[in-house]
């Protein structure tokens, strides 16, 4: 502040530095420090508090937390242009996980579900919602007319049926069946399990082609696996006991086959949706170790500032 006896204002006072947080002592730097320690190297509440005391900070845990709601609110619009950008894309891949969310009034407890919605760029795109519910897809791909690489969960279906979308469904996931009937029908299990490390084999093959060239390879060497692949099943089928894990794991195969035999369309695509389910494992860590979410907004705070920091990840940024 300065004062001048000669001036009409008596007293002029500099303006402050500028706050993320309106009167709030935390700067940028530290708040994005909070942001790295809470959601990427996945800290609890509690633990920063005790962490930021140690180093001379008193800051208790509900500070902390309303200050990451409130970045979390600063941050919507880029996590909305994420969006944009995702369902631009002509294939995505998304997944989902339950996480749980506490009750601290009644001491209960419920699950939510976190999604995630990923382009073949990198970009992260998740969302919180408070139960599987169709509804939540369903907004987030509204009017999406792409490739939609997805596990067989029903809440899709409506999706493929009225948006337009196109499903890719994932040889993984169908291959972990069979991989859990190895213990009832094991050379049954293990004639699967060979067909289909042969179309991975492919996949390894023409990982450095471009998409054209992946195309042409997959028709030329994958489609006669697929043939004889789907002819073996239709034989293996009256083998075994429609409700045994083989039968489990043959109906799921046959029942999904267009799906499954959909990534022959076009290069761009992938014979597995492995990408989305590497983009849970962050939330499947961090829940080992914070738990749970207080309420449905810290799913929301989350959903935020997971999609930044993985997509700047996905690109090489540091967070």
């Amino acid at each position: 502040k300065y004062g001048c006896r000669s001036c009409t204002n008596v007293v002029k006072t500099a303006p402050g530095p500028d706050r993320v947080i309106e009167k709030g002592i935390m700067g940028k730097g530290f708040l994005a420090q909070v942001v790295a320690d809470r959601f990427q190297n996945h800290m609890p509440y509690y633990r920063l508090e005790k962490k930021y005391a140690s180093e001379g900070l008193d800051l208790n845990r509900s500070v902390l937390q309303r200050s990451m709601a409130r970045v979390a609110e600063l941050l919507e619009p880029i996590w909305r242009r994420l969006h944009t950008e995702v369902m631009s894309s002509p294939a995505i891949h998304t997944d989902d996980t339950t996480v749980t969310i506490v009750n601290n009034g009644s001491g209960t407890s419920r699950k939510g579900r976190v999604w995630v919605y990923l382009d073949l760029k990198g970009r992260h795109y998740y969302d919180y919602t408070e139960s599987r519910n169709r509804d939540g897809p369903m907004k987030i791909l509204e009017g999406y007319e792409g490739y939609i690489h997805a596990d067989a969960f029903p809440g899709y279906d409506q999706i493929f049926t009225h948006t337009g979308a196109t499903e890719v469904a994932c040889w993984a996931h169908a291959r972990r069946y069979f991989v859990n009937a190895e213990s009832t029908d094991p050379e049954l299990a293990k004639g699967a399990i060979d067909r289909i490390r042969k179309l991975f084999r492919v996949e390894t093959s023409a990982k450095d082609l471009d998409s054209a060239a992946r195309h042409r390879m997959r028709n030329e060497v994958a489609k006669p696996i697929l043939d004889e692949l789907n002819a073996w099943l239709e034989v293996t089928r009256t083998k075994v006991l429609p409700k045994s894990p083989m039968g489990t794991a043959i109906g799921y195969a046959l029942n999904q086959w267009d799906a499954l035999t959909r990534y022959l369309d076009d290069g761009r695509l992938r014979i597995d949706n492995n990408a989305a389910e590497r983009a849970m494992r962050p939330i499947a860590v961090g829940r080992k170790n914070w738990l749970f979410y207080q309420s449905d907004t810290g799913g929301r705070t989350a959903a935020i500032i997971m999609s930044l920091l993985e997509s700047a990840k996905a690109v090489g940024v540091d967070p």
